[in-house]
């Protein structure tokens, strides 16, 4: 299955990419997403939103629009066609 990726703001900095296609086998997920960015777009994204496996509490990832903390968290099955945005913490205040 094919999915697409966006990083945004200062995660475009970590990968050099706005966005991206990635072909991942049926049934993955986002934390097998994750590991497929590391291998194929940039071998440090794992290290710069996860801590100790567990995505960093700053960062959020939408699925389709949705967060996947109102999902299955790092274990959200993805499907064909599916849209995966990465947002670093927002800023401001």
């Amino acid at each position: 299955m094919r999915v697409q990726v966006k990083f945004l703001a200062s995660l475009y900095e970590v990968t050099k990419v706005l966005k991206t296609e990635l072909d991942l086998p049926d049934g993955a997920t986002i934390r097998d997403l994750i590991q497929a960015i590391d291998q194929r777009v940039s071998p440090n994204f794992s290290k710069v939103i996860l801590d100790d496996g567990k995505l960093k509490d700053q960062y959020v990832i939408l699925v389709n629009g949705r967060s996947v903390d109102f999902l299955n968290g790092l274990s959200t099955k993805l499907s064909n066609g599916d849209e995966v945005v990465f947002l670093p913490p927002a800023g401001g205040g």
